[in-house]
């Protein structure tokens, strides 16, 4: 059985990350599910969230937008509207995204702008948590 299978990581503005990888952990609407090589065929949704990939019996963490995932055998594709290692997010940046999204969502708005501030906060929340556990 192969030991590891190629990745594709691809957003609108990059190809994020292309290679072999041993595993890859992405966050679904569901929570996190971890991919092996050989792992049965599946679609599923990304969420934002933790992306962490093993490459080199070496993880390296970043963090990926909503989008998809297309599991085969030896193959894994993430297409998401974002991806970014830490070293990419500014700290000051975020939390000011994060502060300004939370005074968005007392307004009272329509339901799809409640429902795109929530969007847009859980992926700012994301970076944040990535930005401050792995750091630069």
């Amino acid at each position: 059985m192969d030991k590891t299978f190629h990745l594709e990581i691809i957003t609108p503005d990059r190809a994020f990350f292309s290679g072999e990888a041993e595993s890859v952990t992405v966050t679904t609407p569901r929570g996190e599910m971890g991919i092996l090589p050989g792992a049965m065929p599946l679609v599923a949704a990304l969420a934002p969230g933790a992306l962490k990939i093993l490459q080199n019996k070496k993880w390296m963490e970043a963090v990926a937008g909503e989008g998809f995932l297309e599991v085969t055998p030896r193959n894994v594709v993430l297409l998401a509207q974002s991806a970014e290692w830490p070293y990419e997010i500014q700290l000051k940046s975020v939390e000011d995204d994060i502060s300004s999204l939370n005074e968005q969502l007392k307004k009272q708005q329509s339901l799809r702008e409640y429902k795109m501030a929530k969007a847009q906060l859980a992926r700012q929340l994301a970076r944040l948590r990535i930005k401050k556990n792995v750091g630069d």
